[in-house]
């Protein structure tokens, strides 16, 4: 073999070797950016505490009309679920039976008139024979005695009149107050009576209503630290579909003084005008109550909150734009808001998003807060 040929073999091979030298290098770990982040600084402020529950509404005034004579129904007066003023006439019983019961209880009332206006004159003989000496002492006593019985009589005579001219006014049922009335519970034709079965309308006043609605112990606890009269100086409001308030005024008129065992609550009610008739009774609606704030809390979103095996923890940006794992206690979650007991101080910048990315000691980068 040629020198030459030797030397392009050597360099083949050394070539060969190279390439596979290069091959075996470990490839360069790439540098990573660091993670942009949203954070907020950590500020103390009045928080408003509040609490959201499900209501239910009710007329201030709920009468049930219901027949208090035993007769057919007549007549309806009333358009159902028509307004109506206290007095209007709504039914009508038959009277002809009471009527009838009343002329009789007048007549009995005349006869027994009668008979002790003459009873009464002979006791009245009698005294004065008396005092001329003309009778003896027992025959008087005895015409004072049946005189007395013949006006206890006339007055039992007269309490059957007054009694059989309340029945007679009873046929005719008329509304107890002003309001709006209820359906027709029993039609025209139909035997009533008083009792179980007596119930005809109902008339329920709008103009005002009641909403009422349990707080639960803790909630109860936490707006108003136990106290019901700083409960009846909370606001309230009535929520529509949107979560809005109504214009609605409200105001508390009433806190249990005891807690519903059955439900663990605290049971409210509070008045509201309702001007349009939005409220109507027996709706369910969302009641709002806003207690006492809390002075000086410190509020994060409860989105940044995360969960460990020792409890709940925040990441907050530290030195040198490094992510720091800070225990914290929380003292209550209000919607999208916690706020925070413990763990935090004035000043801190909590870090809002890529959460699951964020370990201890990363290197963020902030991002510039939004113009406000």
């Amino acid at each position: 073999m040629s020198v030459c040929k030797t030397l392009r073999v050597e360099v083949l091979l050394l070539g060969a070797l190279g390439l596979a030298v290069s091959a075996c290098k470990p490839a360069a770990t790439p540098v990573m950016p660091p993670l942009p982040v949203n954070t907020q600084v950590v500020e103390v402020r009045p928080f408003p505490q509040t609490v959201e529950v499900t209501a239910q509404v009710e007329g201030t005034r709920e009468v049930e009309v219901r027949a208090r004579v035993t007769g057919i129904l007549l007549a309806q007066s009333y358009q159902e679920g028509a307004l109506v003023k206290a007095g209007d006439l709504l039914f009508k019983i038959d009277p002809a039976p009471y009527a009838v019961a009343l002329s009789l209880a007048k007549a009995q009332l005349s006869q027994e008139q009668a008979k002790f206006e003459q009873l009464e004159a002979e006791s009245l003989r009698q005294d004065k024979l008396l005092s001329q000496q003309a009778t003896s002492k027992k025959e008087a006593a005895d015409a004072r005695a049946v005189a007395m019985a013949a006006r206890f009589a006339r007055d039992v005579a007269a309490a059957k009149v007054r009694g059989a001219e309340l029945d007679l006014s009873y046929c005719e049922v008329r509304a107890p107050i002003d309001g709006y009335t209820g359906r027709l519970v029993r039609s025209e034709g139909s035997l009533v009576s008083p009792g179980a079965d007596s119930l005809l309308t109902t008339v329920v006043q709008r103009e005002q209503v009641w909403v009422r609605c349990g707080v639960s112990e803790q909630d109860f606890a936490r707006l108003f630290r136990g106290d019901a009269a700083q409960a009846t100086r909370a606001k309230v409001a009535v929520l529509d579909a949107a979560g809005k308030a109504l214009p609605n005024v409200g105001k508390v008129n009433f806190v249990a003084a005891q807690v519903e065992a059955r439900l663990g609550t605290i049971q409210m009610r509070a008045e509201f005008t309702n001007e349009g008739n939005r409220l109507l009774p027996g709706q369910f609606v969302r009641l709002r109550l806003e207690g006492q704030p809390l002075d000086g809390a410190v509020t994060v979103p409860a989105s940044a909150l995360m969960q460990s095996a020792q409890g709940r923890f925040l990441y907050v940006l530290g030195e040198g734009d490094v992510a720091a794992m800070r225990p914290v206690q929380i003292e209550v979650i209000v919607g999208p808001l916690a706020v925070v007991s413990g763990g935090l101080q004035p000043g801190d910048r909590v870090i809002l998003d890529n959460l699951v990315k964020i370990r201890p000691g990363v290197k963020l980068a902030p991002r510039a807060p939004a113009a406000k």
